[in-house]
């Protein structure tokens, strides 16, 4: 279960920092976003890589594909709200994050059982 929660970690992080720089540093034109994307794609590659070793792992374990992705959601989610925070200087309500990832959680909850 250590390397399923690895796997989803990394991927997850690496896509929502992409995400996030890319919001942050990157000019909202054509041009500059396929080269960022051309430029961040081994990066994203590497990611989906990992997610992909994640599901198939979890699925394995679970045997629930819909919770595996849930858990992978709330993981990423979890990632945006950080760098969001704190790369980007958003205004993020704690509670309302706390509360949508309480309903994701719950979700995995519902879908496990």
């Amino acid at each position: 279960m250590f390397s399923i929660l690895g796997y989803f970690l990394l991927g997850s992080a690496i896509i929502a920092l992409g995400v996030t720089y890319q919001v942050r540093h990157i000019e909202n034109d054509w041009w500059a976003l396929i080269k960022y994307n051309l430029t961040i794609a081994p990066f994203l590659f590497f990611a989906n890589t990992l997610l992909s070793m994640g599901f198939g792992k979890g699925h394995a374990v679970m045997n629930n594909m819909a919770a595996t992705v849930a858990l992978q959601t709330i993981l990423y989610y979890g990632f945006l709200i950080l760098f969001s925070y704190y790369l980007l200087g958003d205004k993020i309500s704690f509670f309302k994050a706390i509360g949508g990832v309480s309903l994701i959680a719950a979700g995995i909850w519902v879908l496990k059982s």
